[in-house]
Formats: structure tokens, sequence, C-alpha cells
């Protein structure tokens, strides 16, 4: 009996989540690989069922494949355009890939004999395209069951070259497949469509590995023309070569929705690296719905909840190109407020299951009406209030073996619709998505924050190390409240100056003190301080004459006494305005003022680079001496907290130090 599991609603992710790789980057990395010949180690490879069975597959072949789960990565032997085995039972399991891939690849031995098996559920999935362009080379096919279907028993003879005829149309991996295994064709081969393919971004994918690989494949759009390699002919690549293989952007488009259910931010390391990769367009699709908003890190890439938009008329969707992510936005549509179809799809119902079945199936347990049609689904969901009732109890997802059924509609069971934390959606059979990311689960819990803390994060450092620039945009990115507290001790020194008070004379700045009226004031998501109920202007307290005093006034014990609980309070004074999070900055936030706060980050840079910042600004005051200052006063000296995270932004751009800090927030 199948397992399930129950999935638990939050209110808001706070989260940082690495994909793991490609599984189609790391299967056609595997192929292409051992048709290259020579050493290849494949760096970030993701180590799931269908890999693994790939990995086997190569194996029975007689190629060289060393597996390292633990360093993500896979070591290839092969000697160009051989393959080693004449004769294997092989057993592609359910993946699809590896069911085309292999079935190509093994027709290039002369003289083979191969039987090839699978799960009962490929015995449904399609291959005659291949099939039949196969049969046109020269390979003889007896199938132990239904024509055209696995299992079956295959007779190679080589692929003579020429120009052959593929139908692509259900599956664009019987092209991948043929175009890889052509590069070992004993002449030139023309690939030619006839009917089209689908999902074209998965062809041009393999176009790209394969010229990174050495192999010369050129198209017009309805033909591919392949230039064989010969022996001896070195790759372009020099042996032993190094693959980096990218992160799955079919498995980051689960946590892209996250925060559009559930609210927050959640930040996607890496996803700049998916250039292979239609389906990372799936970003665009989520921000022209207008349900998230998306910032690029770096690299990395931070996705943002929205107020849902509420739209009177059908909104319609093509996910020809990018299928894969379709059932994430389906198995979510129960809870948006307009009605969805969902076009291009139709070849998915000859993949792990029939996707457009099972997802409507699932789907009328939530939602008032759900229609299919060959190749699309039309989806009208139920007000929130009668969701409420269909989901007064736990309702069974059925996943059908199918690992982005489980991904996607857990995705949808982390909305809290009943607004208790309660469960109201249940899993069959979580073990599934062990076909891509076995881990799933466990970081879906990770990305859980508890909603109702308000985050505070200590930014502390000295001058010029970038502690405002840095501050002011993670607040702005993660929506938080950000807070200057070197505009406090400015704005208090201006104060004192205005009446008269030098920093020396300790007894009148003590008096001075306590008839200064401070209080605070929001402009946009920064907390001002005021002075008897204005913001002093910068002009006022970012000049020359406060730089030069400013140092010494902050020395001062009963300076800093003064403002802790200012400082302090601003904590209150966030989550009263609607904040859920805190950036605070200076030289004592993580040391005093918030020595517990959620994150405290250290920021530092070397002498030079920070007096030429502060040339840069206009400012010619000693770095070194109010370095000085700030670490021999005696009261809250400038340190480096015990356990808080040191950057060191010395030879790091803005952006870098952004990344970076944005990263140990999420991560904390």
């Amino acid at each position: 009996m199948n397992s399930e599991i129950s999935i638990k609603p939050f209110r808001e992710c706070r989260a940082s989540v690495t994909p793991p790789g490609s599984k189609s980057v790391t299967n056609r990395a595997m192929v292409l690989a051992a048709l290259a010949g020579g050493h290849t180690l494949l760096e970030g490879a993701l180590f799931s069922r269908d890999t693994l069975i790939m990995a086997e597959c190569l194996q029975k072949l007689g190629y060289m494949v060393k597996l390292d789960e633990n360093e993500r990565t896979v070591e290839i032997d092969s000697a160009f355009g051989c393959i080693p085995n004449s004769e294997a039972e092989i057993n592609v399991g359910n993946a699809g890939t590896a069911a085309r891939f292999i079935t190509a690849l093994v027709a290039l031995r002369k003289g083979g004999r191969y039987l090839l098996n699978s799960d009962d559920a490929m015995y449904a999935r399609p291959i005659k395209g291949l099939v039949d362009a196969l049969k046109s080379q020269g390979a003889e096919f007896e199938f132990l069951g239904e024509e055209n279907r696995f299992p079956f028993r295959i007779k190679t003879s080589g692929l003579r070259g020429g120009e052959v005829s593929i139908d692509a149309g259900e599956s664009s991996q019987m092209l991948s497949g043929l175009l890889m295994a052509s590069v070992g064709a004993s002449s030139p081969m023309t690939v030619k469509l006839s009917g089209g393919t689908v999902s074209k971004p998965f062809v041009s994918m393999t176009m790209s590995m394969m010229e990174h690989f050495g192999f010369k494949c050129e198209t017009d759009g309805t033909s591919y023309k392949v230039a064989p390699r010969k022996a001896g002919i070195p790759p372009m690549s020099p042996s032993p070569r190094v693959y980096r293989i990218e992160p799955d952007a079919t498995a980051a488009s689960y946590f892209a929705t996250l925060p559009a259910v559930v609210s927050g931010v959640c930040q996607i390391k890496n996803f700049g690296e998916c250039v292979l990769q239609g389906d990372s367009a799936y970003i665009e699709v989520l921000k022209s719905l207008g349900l998230a908003d998306a910032e690029n890190m770096d690299g990395n890439i931070l996705v943002f909840s929205k107020d849902f938009p509420v739209r009177p008329e059908t909104v319609e969707v093509d996910f020809n190109d990018i299928s894969d992510t379709f059932l994430t936005l389906a198995a979510v549509s129960m809870l948006l407020p307009f009605n969805l179809r969902i076009t291009g799809i139709g070849h998915t119902r000859r993949q792990e299951t029939d996707r457009v079945a099972a997802v409507a199936r699932e789907l009328r347990k939530f939602c008032e009406t759900v229609e299919e049609g060959d190749g699309e689904l039309f989806i009208a969901p139920y007000t929130r209030g009668e969701l409420l009732k269909k989901a007064k109890a736990e309702t069974l997802v059925h996943t059908y073996g199918d690992h982005r059924i489980a991904m996607s509609f857990a995705i949808a069971g982390c909305a809290d619709i009943r607004g208790d934390g309660s469960s109201w959606i249940r899993i069959e059979d979580p073990e599934c998505v062990s076909k891509t990311w076995g881990e799933f689960f466990e970081v879906l819990y990770t990305a859980r924050k508890d909603s109702k803390k308000f985050r505070i994060v200590a930014v502390d450092g000295g001058a010029a190390v970038g502690k405002s620039s840095v501050s002011r945009e993670c607040s702005r990115i993660l929506r938080y409240m950000h807070v200057d507290t070197g505009s406090h001790y400015r704005t208090v020194a201006y104060g004192l100056l205005e009446n008269g008070v030098d920093a020396s004379d300790k007894a009148a700045v003590a008096s001075a003190l306590s008839k200064l009226k401070i209080g605070a004031m929001l402009d946009g998501n920064s907390a001002k301080i005021t002075l008897s109920g204005n913001v002093v202007p910068d002009s006022e307290i970012r000049n020359e004459r406060i730089n030069m005093k400013v140092a010494e006034f902050a020395a001062i014990a009963e300076v800093r006494e003064f403002l802790k609980s200012y400082q302090r309070s601003m904590a209150d004074f966030g989550r009263s305005n609607g904040f859920e999070g805190m950036i605070m900055e200076g030289r004592d936030i993580g040391s005093v003022i918030f020595p517990d706060a959620d994150t405290r980050i250290f920021l530092d840079a070397d002498e030079a680079t920070r007096a030429a910042r502060r040339a840069k600004e206009g400012i010619s005051d000693s770095i070194k001496k109010r370095d000085e200052l700030d670490r021999t006063r005696k009261t809250a000296p400038l340190v480096c907290p015990d356990g808080a995270e040191l950057i060191d932004t010395s030879n790091m751009t803005k952006s870098e130090v952004v990344r970076k800090t944005l990263s140990i927030i999420l991560e904390s």
C-alpha cells in the first residue's frame, strides 16, 4: 500500500532553495559523454531514479560509469564511437529520456542484439516515431507486447546516415535521441521532421549540449543536419573534459510559485545558470499573470508574493514549450480569483501518466468547473468561501506515481485557507518525487517561517564598508523596514552642537540630552529619526561639521545609552506599521542593541578601499582615526560579534555583497 503525507499549511515563506541538477541536462550529458570518448567529469549532476536508470543502462552497455552522490559527480570513460557490449538486457524503468535516448544509442552498434524492457507505465508511452526512423536506418524490432511499445528486442547494424524522417509530435525526446546518436553515423545525417515536434526548447538544449561536446548540428527549423565526427579527431573540449550540470528549472517552478500561495519571498539559488532549459520561462508566466514579482541578483533569483489581481475574464496560457511546468500552475489554480485556460499540453497525455486527465480529475475535488480537451484544460475555481467548505476535511490527492503531480499539489496545500494551520491536502505516494527530487518534502519543510515573528537583521561595520547601501537595497528587496542608526548619532550630534554643547563637556552633554525630543516617522520603508517633530535634512547632518564631531559624541556613554532604548523601540515601530522585519545598520547593533537578532552580519573592508569610497563621496576624514575612535571607546566598541557572519567587501561589487547578504538573511 502506498504511503501518504499531509501538507501542513503556513502563512509566509522566507526561503532560500538550491534546486537539484536538471534531469534533462544530466541524462543528455551522460549520453554525450559516452559518445564523445575519453574521460568526462559531470559536476552538479542530479541523483534521482531517472538518472540512476540512465547510468545503469550505460553500464549494461559496457561503459565505465562512476557515481559519487555525495559530491554530485558522474565520471564516464568511453572509446569514441564504440558501444562496448554487443548484447545486453536493459530496463529503462519509466524514464522517458532513458527510453528514447538508449533506444537510439544502441542502434549505432553493428551486429548488436539488445532486449529493452521497462516499467508497466512505459508500455503506454510513445516511441513509434523513433522506431520508424531507426527501421529506415536498418534496425530490426521484435515487439514482445503491443506494436511500437516497450518491451522489445532490437537487432542493430549501425546508422547509415543520409536523410531520415521522424515524427516527434508526441515527444521531443525521440528527436533529441536520434540527433545525439546520429553523431556516430557512417555518413552525415539529415533528420527531417514529419509533423513537427513539441517542447522545442528541449531540442535546442540538445543541440547546445552537442556543440559543447564537440558535435555539429544545424537546423532550419524543419530539418537538422548532423556532421559525424570521425574517430581520432579530438573533441572540442580538452580530455578529461568537465561539464557543469545546471539546476533544474522545472523543480524551481514549485518554489517560485510558493510565495504566490503563502506570501513572502523565496530565493532560488543559481537560477541564472538555467540557460538551456525552456522551463526557466515559467517565472515570466507568474509575472505576466500578476501572481509574483521577481528580481535577479547575480545569478540568484528572488520571487516575491503579490496581491492577486481579480480578473473578470478567463486568462489563457500556452504551455506547449514549457509543458512540464503546466502542472505547477494548474494545481494552484484552485486558489486564483480568475478562470484559467491552459493550452498546448496534448502531448503530456502520454508522459509518466495522462497528465491532462490526472490533473483534471484531482482538481475537480477543489474547483467548481474543470473541463478537459485533447490538449487543454479549463479551470473555474470556487470562491474562497466555497473552497473552504470543500476543504473542511483532508482531501487525498492521487499522484498516479507522477512526481510532478505530487510536488505541484503539495505547493497548493501550503496555502492556509482555513487560517488555523490545519492540513487540507494529503499527498498519495510521496516517494514518487524520487524520480527527480528525493528531498523535495524536506526542502519544502524548511521554507516555513513563523509569520507571527517580526524578524530583526543587524548589520554592523565601520565607515565606508557598504552598510548603508547594502542594507537599504536588502530592505527594499525583502520589503523590510530600514533603520540607519548612523543618522541617529548624526541627528543627536547636530542637536547638541546647535545647543552649543561640546563633546568634551560631559555634564553639558547629559543635560542637553534630557531636553532633546526625538521621535520617528516613515519615509517609504525607511524609519527616519525626528528632532522636535522634524527630520533634519541630510545637508545638515552629512557635512564636514558633523563628520568631524559625530564619532566623538558617539563615543560618549550617555549618548549611546540615550539612543539605546530608542533604537530598540524601532522593532515595535516597524511591527506596528505592518512590516514583517527590519534591517538595522550601525556599529553595535548585533553586539549591544539586538544581540539576539535573527541574523547578525558584520561588513568589513581594507583601509585603502574604504578611504577611496569616502573620497568618492566627497568625504575626506581619516578612516584610521575614525576606526580608532570606534574600536577603543569604552562603551559599545566596534567589534564583530561572536557568531555574526563576516563579509569582507574589499573586492566585491555592491550587487555581490547584496546577494551574499540576502542569502544569509534568508537562510538564517
